[in-house]
């Protein structure tokens, strides 16, 4: 998804003009990079952080010239760590497949899990996030709905 279609989405999802939004956008992007490049965090609680990290200077060979060295100068970089409601939404993933999906790509790669409690010898419960008991995921597919206002 580029630029222009994350702005009509949004323009969709929150009832404003196309030019709105494109608005809107630009200036959440200028308040975002205005913010990093003062190296102030910006926290989006339970959705994730932006930061901007001091990179070290390093030592680096030179992918043309592997037998060569060169200096690496220390840079700022920005860094974004993923919060709690977003990991959340994302790991549901594995267990939901995508509506667009192609039957090919709708079935999940069989992974080795733990054994489940019954099998451990210990309690028969379902283990949470299993597909027999409530995973705390209520998002419906294709419903989108505020973090807010999900559950979980």
């Amino acid at each position: 998804m580029n630029k222009g279609e994350f702005a009509e989405v949004l323009a969709e999802r929150t009832e404003l003009s196309k030019a709105a939004a494109n608005r809107a956008l630009d200036g959440i992007l200028d308040t975002l990079t205005e913010a990093m490049v003062e190296r102030d965090e910006v926290s989006f609680s339970g959705w994730g952080k932006f930061s901007a990290q001091r990179r070290k200077g390093r030592d680096a060979h030179d992918p043309r010239n592997p037998g060569r060295t060169i200096r690496v100068a220390p840079a700022y970089v920005p860094k974004f760590k993923a919060g709690s409601a977003l990991k959340r939404e994302l790991a549901a993933l594995v267990t939901e497949p995508r509506a667009d999906a192609g039957p090919s790509e709708r079935t999940a790669t069989p992974r080795a899990e733990a054994p489940t409690p019954a099998e451990a010898g210990g309690d028969a419960r379902p283990a949470a996030g299993s597909r027999d008991g409530h995973d705390g995921h209520d998002r419906l597919p294709g419903r989108w709905r505020p973090l807010a206002h999900r559950q979980g």
